[in-house]
């Protein structure tokens, strides 16, 4: 044999610093019409591994359906192979090896947590929790952007409402007299006239309050960014 097809067999020795030293993956648990195999392989993995820390993952039909740990290589794993033969609920397991034991519970739980992150679970042993101070600078950001919105938002809904109360106003104005030099007029013609001239005058202040309009739509949507900055939780 070529020599350079015996290195190709070999092995490779993990790095010093590595996290993981081994790793076995999406191997099957058992071989159709093979009863021995199952036995076989865990004492050929158990060899390997010895008492190495092991995380270990089980899967069924591609779905993960378990992650757990032992600081005995795989005694913990080996049972849950035993027990697998009755019922069936894995067919696939995956194994890694760490290079420290204290890493076996920090490990697992990141590996529950990111998989399921409904459930509590181990909680990890030496690390801060970073949400705290997170949520702090996101409330801060938030109340700063809050503030930044209502200057702006306030001085556009006092001239708005402003110019509004004037039109109205004005409109309050112009019905009073209108209505006044009607009463006074005693021709027919003449109170037409001065009920189409109150009408051109009320139509021009309605022109007016359309050109409103686009203040008010930006008000509520500048009312509607703020509610969200305001309501914000995190």
């Amino acid at each position: 044999m070529a020599e350079g097809e015996k290195q190709k067999g070999k092995a490779k020795r993990p790095k010093a610093d590595a996290l993981v030293t081994w790793k076995m993956e999406w191997f099957p648990v058992q071989v159709p019409q093979n009863k021995q195999y199952t036995d076989r392989l865990v004492s050929i993995v158990e060899k390997r591994v010895r008492r190495t820390p092991v995380i270990y993952a089980l899967y069924n039909h591609g779905r993960l359906v378990n992650v757990g740990q032992s600081d005995q290589g795989i005694a913990r794993m080996k049972n849950q192979i035993n027990s697998n033969k009755k019922r069936m609920w894995f067919d696939r397991f995956a194994i890694y090896t760490l290079a420290k034991r204290r890493q076996l519970n920090d490990v697992e739980a990141l590996m529950n947590r990111i998989m399921w992150p409904q459930k509590a679970g181990k909680n990890f042993m030496r690390a801060r929790n970073l949400a705290d101070p997170v949520r702090g600078d996101v409330r801060r950001w938030a109340s700063a952007e809050s503030r930044k919105i209502t200057r702006t938002l306030r001085p556009l809904e006092r001239k708005l409402n402003r110019s509004a109360n004037q039109l109205d106003r004005k409109e309050k104005r112009i019905r009073k007299s209108y209505l006044k030099r009607i009463e006074k007029a005693k021709d027919k013609n003449r109170q037409r006239h001065l009920r189409s001239e109150r009408d051109k005058r009320l139509k021009v202040l309605n022109t007016a309050r359309k050109r409103l309009q686009p203040w008010r739509n930006a008000i509520v949507q500048w009312n509607a960014k703020l509610k969200t900055f305001q309501n914000l939780k995190v």
